[in-house]
């Protein structure tokens, strides 16, 4: 380089940069970004904010702008869950069979047959508004449940009268002896339906 600077700029770039940085700075600024950034930060903010090429490594201070408030146009891929029947109980409601229309019969119907409970709840609580209206009869508690209208006969009798007990009476005697002969009559599955909490 020289030893004394010329007293005007020239009008072409020098083809290398000088080791040392010149005392005043430029008038204007340069057109390309640095390829280094600076050690010191300035002093004052640039007029217009840069684009970041990587994301920032800590969370911003203020949240994200509001969801859309309108739906989107496409559904999603994937149903969402089914929902769950909150009211475990069964209505008076009463239903056609498939194979007699003319016949209707009541939710605990569904199960009052040991051999039939299945194919029962199989044929008719896949029916939305059965399946609402007898929750129960059907297994749809999200907790089992016992039905307060199910009653059920009972067995060996010694004067071969009938008689008819609720849930309730499975587990009323403390003893331990009649508690586990009462409770073989949940082995039923008609039983075991309309007495779910209490053979649970």
């Amino acid at each position: 380089p020289s030893r004394k600077p010329s007293q005007a700029p020239s009008d072409l770039p020098s083809l290398k940069p000088s080791q040392a940085p010149s005392r005043k700075p430029s008038q204007f600024p340069s057109a390309a970004p640095s390829s280094k950034p600076s050690q010191v930060p300035s002093m004052q903010p640039s007029n217009k904010p840069t684009v970041s090429i990587k994301p920032s490594a800590s969370p911003s201070k203020k949240p994200s702008a509001p969801p859309n408030p309108s739906p989107s146009k496409k559904p999603s891929s994937a149903p969402s869950d089914p929902p769950v029947v909150t009211s475990c109980e069964n209505t008076s409601y009463t239903f056609p069979l498939i194979n007699i229309p003319t016949n209707e019969r009541g939710c605990l119907w569904i199960i009052k047959n040991d051999e039939k409970v299945a194919i029962r709840r199989t044929n008719y609580c896949s029916d939305t508004v059965i399946k609402e209206n007898c929750a129960q009869a059907c297994g749809e508690c999200s907790t089992p449940t016992d039905s307060p209208a199910f009653s059920f006969k009972l067995k060996n009798l010694q004067d071969d009268m009938a008689v008819f007990q609720n849930c309730a009476w499975i587990t009323q005697n403390p003893n331990a002896a009649k508690l586990a002969a009462r409770k073989e009559y949940c082995l039923k599955a008609s039983i075991k339906a309309g007495c779910a909490a209490t053979c649970a």
